[in-house]
C-alpha cells in the first residue's frame, strides 16, 4: 500500500434500521452514510474525478472510519510537504529569529497552512484560530458524538456551554451532490434529524455565536493523499548525501496505519487492481463487494431504490417484443377459428 494513495469518490445517504433504538422516541429508520474512495498507484494518481484509470481498487466504508482515517493520513502528508518546503526554500536553520525567519518564509510562498505560530501575536493570543477550531471538533470527525461545549474556558468570546438538559450531537453528513462531506448538527444520538433546515448551521451559530466548522467546507478533498508515510527528516537527510558523494541511500518503506486500517475495514472491489500492470496479483484480488458497491448507483439520496437508473437490457427487450407479437397473432388466430366455426354451425 506504500506505492498507493487515497482518492475519494463520494458517499451515499442509505436508510437503515436502528436495532439500538429502545425508546419511543428513538430514532427508528437511521441514516447510515457511505463512503467510496479509490486506491490509485500513486505515480498515477491525479485531480481528476476518477483520479487513475488503471492499476486500481475500488471500496465502500462507512463515512466516519474514511473521514478519521483521510484527515490523518491528510495531516501527515501536509506536514511532510511543509517540511520539505522549508527544507528548499527557507534557511532558516541558523537564523537568530527562527519563528520569524520560517513565518516570512511560509508567508512568501502563500503557504498558510503551513503556519502553526504567527510571531506578530503574543503568546498569551490565540496564534491560528483556524487550526484551535480544528483541534476542538477533531472528536466529531471519528462518529456522531454529543455536543457540550465550544472553545477554551478563558476565551469569553467563543466559548459557550449548553444548558442542562439540552441534547444535540454532531456529526458528518452527505451532501446532496454526494461528493462533499459536512459537519452537521442534530437532534439525536444517530445523527439522523437535522437541529434546523440548515443541516444544524443556524442552532449552532445561534448557541455559540461563530460558524460551525465544515458547515460549507467539505472535510475530504479531491486531491490524492499517499499512504507513504514519509519523514521529512529522511528527505533531508537524503538530500544531503546525494549533494555529498551522490550516494542514494535506501529509505525505508513505511504504511500509514489509518491507510492500513481503513483498507482492512473496508468493502473491496478490486477487479482492476492487477490490470495494467498493477501492484496486486490475480491471487490478491477481493471482489467482494463489487456487487454492493454496483447497487449503490442505484439509490437515491432517501435511500429508496431509483429503478429509473437501471440500464435497460436489449436482450430482454427483443425477447419481451417476441413474445408480445407472438401472443398478439395467436389471439387473432383463435379469433379467426372461433369465428368460422360459429359460421359453420349457423349454415349447419
Amino acid at each position: 500500500m506504500a506505492n498507493y494513495s487515497l482518492k475519494f469518490q463520494g458517499c451515499h445517504n442509505v436508510q437503515a434500521w436502528n436495532y439500538d433504538a429502545d425508546d419511543y422516541s428513538d430514532v427508528r429508520i437511521k441514516a447510515s452514510r457511505l463512503a467510496r474512495f479509490r486506491l490509485c498507484p500513486s505515480r498515477f494518481c491525479s485531480q481528476s474525478s476518477n483520479g487513475c484509470s488503471k492499476g486500481y481498487g475500488d471500496y465502500v466504508i462507512g463515512v466516519d472510519t474514511y473521514v478519521s482515517a483521510y484527515v490523518e493520513a491528510q495531516r501527515k502528508q501536509d506536514e511532510y510537504e511543509c517540511e520539505r518546503y522549508l527544507f528548499r526554500h527557507c534557511n532558516c536553520e541558523d537564523n537568530n529569529d527562527k519563528d520569524m525567519c520560517v513565518y516570512k518564509c511560509y508567508a512568501k510562498g502563500k503557504k498558510w497552512d503551513c503556519i502553526d505560530n504567527n510571531p506578530y501575536y503574543d503568546d498569551d493570543a490565540t496564534t491560528h484560530l483556524y487550526r484551535n477550531d480544528l483541534r476542538d471538533f477533531e472528536q466529531y470527525f471519528q462518529g456522531c458524538s454529543a455536543f457540550e461545549g465550544y472553545g477554551n474556558e478563558n476565551d469569553n468570546d467563543k466559548f459557550r456551554r449548553l444548558e442542562d438538559g439540552a441534547d444535540f450531537y454532531i456529526g458528518s453528513y452527505c451532501s446532496e451532490q454526494v461528493g462533499k462531506i459536512y459537519l452537521g448538527m442534530f437532534t439525536d444520538d444517530t445523527c439522523t434529524t437535522f437541529a434546523d433546515k440548515n443541516a444544524g448551521r443556524k442552532t449552532f451559530k445561534e448557541m455559540t455565536g461563530v460558524d460551525l466548522p465544515f458547515s460549507d467546507k467539505s472535510m475530504v478533498r479531491s486531491d490524492c493523499v499517499s499512504c507513504n508515510e514519509r519523514d521529512h527528516k529522511e528527505y533531508q537527510q537524503n538530500n544531503k548525501n546525494n549533494n555529498q558523494n551522490n550516494n542514494n541511500n535506501q529509505k525505508q518503506v513505511r504504511i500509514l496505519d489509518s491507510c492500513e486500517e481503513v483498507y482492512e475495514a473496508a468493502g473491496k472491489c478490486e477487479t482492476h487492481m492487477g490490470s495494467n500492470n498493477g501492484y496486486a496479483s490475480p491471487q490478491e484480488i477481493n471482489e467482494d463487494a463489487c456487487y454492493y458497491m454496483e447497487g449503490l448507483k442505484l439509490i437515491r439520496k432517501n435511500g429508496i431504490i431509483d429503478t429509473s437508473l437501471t440500464r435497460p437490457n436489449n436482450q430482454v427487450n427483443f425477447f419481451i417484443t417476441i413474445f408480445s407479437v407472438s401472443f398478439t397473432l395467436l389471439g387473432a388466430f383463435i379469433y379467426y377459428l372461433r369465428m368460422k366455426l360459429g359460421m359453420r354451425i349457423n349454415l349447419g
